[in-house]
């Protein structure tokens, strides 16, 4: 029979990590909102495409900004029920918020400069892992938060017996079936593109998730039941949506490229 034993988390102390690169990232963000006011960009281009741009790293801004705080709230507790589910949400909060600044870069790099013409390899390069390999990540780090979860409610820590429980077969599962819809972008969408302005409407709805997952673990969380909070019903729930987010962010990437 095939074992491993997973690791105990410290979820406040990677936390305060996650609260300092949050903060780093938010930085970046701001300056970036910066470029627009002094640059070289074509006319045609300059009022839409452009403008996304900054919508894009508005979003991203105000996102860390606010993951900077709630990571930083969650670095003062203790592990327990709400703090897994809280880092669980707030991980794939910081995942789209952290491709928002590669989405953003896409645009510079297409869009300002005399010599934006060499930078299309760079561009390509952006595009590829703002769409595909970013989401991916999203996915599998937040697999590997579910199994912090479990270890959790088994007490702290959690030995792993092949055949896998049922609960972990389920976030295999999807986990796996997310990342094969991120993998078939490419390959479906190949030919298919949207308006430019989608780029901005990306920027909104990953800062009107963030949001919501704010509210979510602020308000509502502590109020439930610790092991309802605890539950594997909950543990798949965000997992699943963790997954579909990163899924639409992908495609709605892609499209614009």
């Amino acid at each position: 029979m095939l074992t491993a034993e997973v690791a105990s988390f410290d979820i406040a102390a990677a936390a305060g990590w996650y609260s300092a690169v949050a903060g780093l990232l938010a930085g970046f963000a701001l300056l970036a909102v910066l470029l627009p006011l002094d640059h070289d960009t074509r006319d045609d281009d300059a009022e839409a495409a452009g403008a996304s741009g900054v919508i894009v790293f508005t979003s991203a801004f105000f996102s860390l900004l606010i993951l900077a705080f709630s990571y930083a709230i969650l670095s003062g507790r203790s592990n327990g029920p709400v703090a897994a589910h809280e880092q669980q949400l707030n991980g794939a909060a910081f995942g789209l918020a952290s491709l928002l600044l590669l989405l953003g870069l896409r645009e510079v790099l297409r869009l300002y400069g005399t010599n934006r013409s060499i930078m299309q390899p760079a561009q390509n390069l952006v595009a590829r892992t703002t769409a595909l390999w970013g989401p991916m990540i999203v996915v599998a780090l937040q697999f590997s938060n579910t199994l912090d979860t479990e270890a959790l409610r088994e007490g702290g820590h959690l030995r792993l017996e092949w055949p896998f429980s049922t609960g972990i077969r389920i976030n295999v599962v999807v986990s796996i079936v997310a990342i094969i819809l991120i993998v078939l972008v490419p390959l479906v969408g190949r030919n298919r593109h949207v308006a430019a302005t989608t780029t901005a409407v990306i920027g909104r709805v990953t800062l009107g998730f963030t949001v919501v997952v704010t509210l979510w673990c602020a308000l509502v969380v502590p109020l439930l039941p610790s092991d309802f909070v605890l539950g594997a019903v909950l543990e798949h729930v965000t997992l699943a949506v963790a997954a579909v987010a990163a899924v639409v962010y992908s495609w709605a990437a892609w499209m614009t490229r």
